[in-house]
């Protein structure tokens, strides 16, 4: 019986335009169509690409976070820096991060490969903030969620 399916020439109808139209969009993010909507999309998204290929630890102390990222490709390791060098200097542009709330102080330390970000709050509710903020998928931080596009 599954011979026969097999060997039939409208099994193959079918199911050939199925897996060319999965194949294309397996593309992923080397797929030219991927790479002009991600780039439309604008930087959250390309952080939603690069976010596959950075390593995030947490380590949550008595009174805030110590988060470090590592990034697994050249692109990543950069983008990691670009970002922590834009919070060490103030100049993060990320509504609603924990980061830059009021009772937070920041330390961040660049490595090879990426960075760590320790951040301690004077509290509770920044203690809560910068928890919940670590503890968020990598690419989901400062205004959004990871699956949605966040903004980084």
């Amino acid at each position: 019986m599954i011979r026969k399916i097999l060997q039939s020439k409208s099994f193959w109808a079918i199911l050939m335009p199925l897996v060319m139209t999965g194949a294309a969009f397996a593309g992923g993010a080397d797929c030219p169509m991927h790479q002009k909507q991600m780039a439309d999309a604008g930087h959250g998204a390309h952080c939603q690409l690069l976010a596959k290929n950075v390593k995030k630890t947490v380590e949550i102390l008595d009174s805030g976070v110590v988060v470090t990222l590592k990034g697994t490709s050249e692109e990543a390791i950069e983008h990691i820096k670009e970002h922590l060098t834009a919070h060490a200097d103030g100049n993060a542009d990320c509504p609603d991060c924990p980061l830059t709330m009021k009772g937070v102080t920041t330390k961040v330390e660049m490595t090879d490969d990426g960075g760590t970000i320790t951040a301690e709050a004077d509290t509770d509710e920044a203690f809560a903030a910068l928890k919940e903020w670590a503890n968020k998928p990598v690419g989901a931080c400062c205004g959004g969620s990871a699956k949605k596009g966040a903004k980084v």
